[in-house]
C-alpha cells in the first residue's frame, strides 16, 4: 500500500519509531538540543509514561506525544499535531500543568520546581499565531508591561511546519535542518547528502520502510489509515463550516464573489452546494 521510501513522521508509528525508542534516544536528544537552545545541552533522557499526563483515548486521534525527563530532572513533553484541534493551546497548558504536578516531590518540599518544556510540532496554524510570520514561537511567563520573564521553569515551544518554507540549500543551523527533514521526510527518494551530520544518516536509516519487518510494515500501514481518516474528517468538517458561513452571507445578499473570497470556497462549490 505504501509507495514512499521513508516513513511518514506524522503517523503515530513513524513518530514513535524515530523519536520514542531507547535505540533512537540520541535522535530525540539531538532534536531537543536544537530547539530548546539552553546554555547546557541535554546529555541523557529517560522516557516516562504518557499516561501520567492523564491521556484519554479520544486524544489519540490526532496527537502523538512523548514524555521524558533529562539527567538534570527537567521534564519535556513533545507533541506532533497533524490537524487543528479546538482549544489546542489550552490543552497544551493543561498537560504541562500535569507534568509540573508529576514532577512535584512527595512529603516536605521547598517548591523548587524542575523546568518543564512543551515542544509542539504543528502541521496547522493555530489562530493565536495567524498574524505572525515566524515559524518558531517560544513562550514563558512574563510581565506584559516590561516583557521581563518571571520564570524560566515553564517553557512552550511551538514549531509551525507550514510556515517553514526554506529550501535545503538555505538551511542555516541544526534546528532548521530538523524542521526541513521532519516536514519533507516521506517525500524524499534518497538521502540528501548536504546533511553532513551523522545523526541525520541514522535518522534516515531508521525511517527507511524497506528495512521494516512485516509486522512493522503492517503497524505502519494501520497508522497511515488513522492519519488519513483523521485528516479527511477534519477537512470535511472545515468545509461544512465554510458552507454554513457562505449560506448566511448569501441570505444577507452578499455577492457570491465576495463569499468565495471570504470563505475560500470556489464558485463551483457555491453552485454545487446550492448556496
Amino acid at each position: 500500500m505504501c509507495k514512499e521510501k521513508y516513513v511518514n513522521p506524522f503517523t503515530d508509528f513513524g513518530f514513535k519509531r524515530l523519536f520514542g525508542t531507547e535505540a533512537n534516544k540520541d535522535i530525540l536528544i539531538n532534536f531537543l538540543n536544537s530547539v530548546i537552545e539552553d546554555e547546557d545541552d541535554i546529555v541523557e533522557i529517560t522516557y516516562l509514561n504518557v499516561e501520567k499526563l492523564g491521556k484519554i483515548e479520544s486524544d489519540r486521534k490526532a496527537v502523538y506525544d512523548l514524555y521524558c525527563k533529562t539527567e538534570k530532572g527537567d521534564h519535556i513533553i513533545v507533541e506532533m499535531q497533524k490537524v487543528g484541534q479546538e482549544h489546542f493551546i489550552d490543552r497544551t497548558i493543561f498537560y504541562s500543568a500535569r507534568a509540573i504536578d508529576d514532577a512535584a516531590k512527595k512529603g516536605a518540599w521547598d517548591f523548587n520546581l524542575p523546568k518543564v518544556y512543551t515542544i509542539a510540532l504543528l502541521n496547522f496554524e493555530p489562530h493565536e499565531f495567524s498574524n505572525e510570520k515566524n515559524y518558531k514561537h517560544t513562550l514563558r511567563l512574563c510581565d506584559i508591561n516590561t516583557s521581563k520573564v518571571l520564570s524560566h521553569k515553564l517553557t512552550y515551544i511551538f514549531l509551525e511546519l507550514g510556515k517553514f518554507n526554506k529550501k535545503i540549500d538555505e538551511l542555516e543551523n541544526l534546528s532548521e535542518k530538523w524542521m526541513y527533514v521532519i516536514k519533507n521526510l516521506y517525500e524524499f527518494d534518497t538521502y540528501p547528502t548536504v546533511l553532513k551530520e551523522k545523526i541525520f544518516k541514522k535518522f534516515f536509516e531508521e525511517a527507511r520502510i524497506s528495512a521494516f519487518t512485516q509486522e512493522e510494515k503492517f503497524a505502519y500501514e494501520e497508522s497511515l489509515k488513522v492519519l488519513w481518516d483523521n485528516t479527511n474528517a477534519f477537512t470535511y468538517a472545515r468545509k461544512e463550516e465554510k458552507i454554513e458561513i457562505a449560506k448566511k452571507l448569501k441570505a444577507q445578499n452578499v455577492d457570491i464573489n465576495i463569499i468565495a473570497q471570504a470563505t475560500g470556497l470556489t464558485l463551483e462549490d457555491i453552485e454545487k452546494y446550492k448556496i
